[in-house]
């Protein structure tokens, strides 16, 4: 296979796979070695990442407790025998009175009290009530905090929902992203080649390779990231047959309740989502790497003290450079699409119930603010900037490794 290249010290623009790419198809990957690397990449980012992402589908998707605090109050006959249960009357007026004001109304059994029947109910009335106030106050709360919630009440089954559609999904995703990716921007940087003016010409490679790649690979996996957000909303529990439908279970009620279109749902923000995304991470990934492979300030740490000794720059160090890049760049790009990504969840997790994309930010933002657009962005942030680092960084020292092994 052909050797990696050693980098000139005129900043190249590097692709994806951490290489210096001058649009020659010689330097290009085999296909084999994608596969096995953004394979393992993938696999690594969802086992460390399904339990951030399942606390941030929980928090985009749980109601406001005012919400909750209007749905109690439509509940009006139950409320009041919950209170009258606990020694109070609500009267239409809104005044709570004692019980004993109300002969009438007491038990059989006398002195104001109440049957072991009718305890028992309202008991289980008064413990919905609460575990459902408690579960919205744990779901709007922080991150770690949610996760031991989910973990104490649901179990590592929990921090997992949806585990098995995120497989399914993220392997074929990363393989088809990042090998689409390399495909794209070698080609642009070919057509680019007899260019001198290298970094001017070559600015928009990264935003065109990484949206396109992107909008392929997203719409390619899109049933199956339907399937994981909605497995993901689930609470234990809350379900009559006690556990949540497998994937083919989840594909035929789709299938049959909304037509073969209705796994579809939310596409329009998953790509408003993922596409600017991509093009955001992409050039910041070109950018901040290029930066520090090219900064003498760095000392030994910089790929230049290598190029400029005209040897090649240690795995280690192009490592390190590739796992920073990836976290600054995947950081960045993950604070400017927040809004995208709440409005994905909320459309797949009710079924497309939203008319468009736009009335649903509208709709948000009606209700919470700015501050809604952005809800679960924090836990998001938790799971992307590590896992995209982590995914980058896999995928090029992988392609590395396997370029001289197969």
């Amino acid at each position: 296979m052909a050797a990696r290249p050693i980098i000139s010290p005129s900043p190249p623009v590097r692709s994806d796979a951490g290489r210096s790419s001058k649009g020659s198809a010689s330097q290009s990957s085999s296909l084999l070695s994608r596969i096995i690397s953004g394979s393992t990449g993938s696999i690594i980012y969802a086992l460390s990442g399904t339990p951030i992402e399942v606390v941030k589908i929980r928090q985009q998707t749980a109601p406001r407790e005012d919400s909750f605090s209007s749905s109690l109050k439509r509940q009006g006959n139950p409320v009041k025998k919950l209170l009258r249960s606990r020694g109070a009357i609500v009267l239409n007026n809104g005044l709570m009175l004692p019980i004993d004001a109300f002969p009438c109304l007491v038990s059989p059994g006398g002195g104001g009290g109440i049957s072991k029947m009718d305890y028992s109910i309202y008991s289980r009335l008064f413990e919905s009530c609460r575990t459902a106030s408690s579960i919205v106050q744990d779901q709007s709360s922080g991150t770690f905090r949610m996760l031991k919630t989910i973990f104490r009440n649901e179990g590592v089954a929990g921090l997992y929902a949806g585990l098995k559609p995120t497989l399914a999904m993220s392997i074929p995703n990363t393989v088809i992203y990042l090998s689409s990716y390399d495909e794209i921007s070698m080609r642009l940087h070919a057509m680019h080649s007899s260019n001198s003016d290298v970094d001017a010409s070559r600015a928009y490679i990264p935003l065109v390779a990484g949206s396109t790649a992107r909008i392929i690979s997203s719409f390619a996996t899109a049933p199956l990231e339907l399937i994981r957000t909605r497995q993901a909303s689930i609470i234990a529990g809350s379900i009559p047959q006690g556990r949540a439908p497998g994937i083919l279970e989840e594909f035929r009620l789709l299938v049959r309740t909304g037509g073969l279109m209705s796994c579809y749902n939310g596409l329009g923000p998953l790509l408003l989502r993922d596409a600017p995304f991509a093009a955001i991470y992409f050039l910041c990934l070109e950018q901040f790497r290029g930066s520090s492979s090219h900064n003498t300030s760095l000392g030994r740490w910089s790929g230049r003290h290598y190029t400029d000794q005209g040897v090649q720059i240690p795995a280690s160090i192009d490592v390190m450079h590739t796992f920073a890049a990836g976290a600054s760049a995947a950081l960045v790009a993950t604070a400017l699409t927040g809004p995208f990504d709440v409005v994905k969840t909320v459309r797949q997790v009710s079924n497309g119930g939203n008319a468009n994309t736009l009335s649903c930010i509208r709709q948000i933002f009606r209700d919470e603010g700015v501050k809604g657009l952005w809800r679960g962005n924090v836990s998001r942030m938790i799971k992307v900037v590590p896992g995209h680092a982590a995914m980058i960084t896999c995928y090029e020292f992988g392609k590395r490794v396997f370029d001289g092994v197969l």
